[in-house]
């Protein structure tokens, strides 16, 4: 299993704007307490994509190419578990962002299975609680500038990895709604596009990757 050594020790300060940023644009840390409510922001929800040509259409395309082999060796594996990891954050913003902008209906049902750590979802699941029944919503989505791996942890359990990413995050194009469909005003002031440190844990077989650890830097902009 994971060493305790990349448990997080510290409360975590958490993006909603991965899906909710609420009013001041920003996630803020008082005395080392997240405050959900002072965040505001939405994951990027997914790009739409040229329609695909069917094989009918081409009749000399080439056939797909076969699966790759799954990985073996040590570096096979730590670069797998790495684009993993990567792929599932930004998923994670993909289905944020659907949840903010359909007014945070069947939050709990789409973004529990993302979250691995309670100091993430205690905080969260209070504040998309408390979105859904003001009938608040978003438009657009946030996007990730770019991703950059600063730590990667594996256990001799097979399955057990963590990946600590650092990320830039841009909320310029998020917008959010109070239910009769004024506009709630970003903070004067709050920065659009900061970083944020992450902790992607993968808990073993058959489970996906969750967010373990999550810190916004709206000190730090990107």
């Amino acid at each position: 299993m994971v060493s305790s050594a990349i448990t997080p020790t510290r409360t975590i300060a958490v993006l909603i704007g991965v899906a909710v940023i609420a009013v001041a644009g920003f996630a803020v840390v008082r005395s080392g307490i997240f405050e959900p409510d002072t965040v505001q922001g939405a994951i990027p929800g997914p790009g739409s994509s040229s329609p695909s040509v069917s094989a009918s259409a081409s009749p000399s395309a080439p056939p797909p190419p076969a699966a790759s082999p799954s990985p073996t060796t040590p570096e096979q594996i730590k670069a797998k578990n790495i684009a993993d990891a990567k792929a599932r954050l930004v998923k994670y913003y993909e289905t944020t962002a659907q949840v903010a902008n359909n007014g945070y209906r069947d939050w709990n049902k789409k973004l529990d299975p993302f979250w691995g750590h309670p100091d993430v979802w205690g905080p969260l699941s209070t504040s998309y609680a408390n979105l859904d029944a003001e009938g608040q919503y978003t438009t657009g989505a946030a996007s990730v500038e770019s991703m950059r791996v600063v730590n990667y942890e594996q256990s001799a359990e097979e399955g057990f990895a963590e990946v600590s990413i650092d990320a830039c995050i841009d909320f310029s194009q998020v917008r959010n709604f109070s239910n009769d469909g004024e506009v709630i005003p970003r903070q004067a002031g709050a920065p659009t596009r900061y970083q944020f440190e992450y902790v992607m844990s993968h808990p073993g077989a058959n489970r996906f990757w969750t967010v373990y650890e999550q810190v916004p830097h709206p000190e730090q902009a990107c």
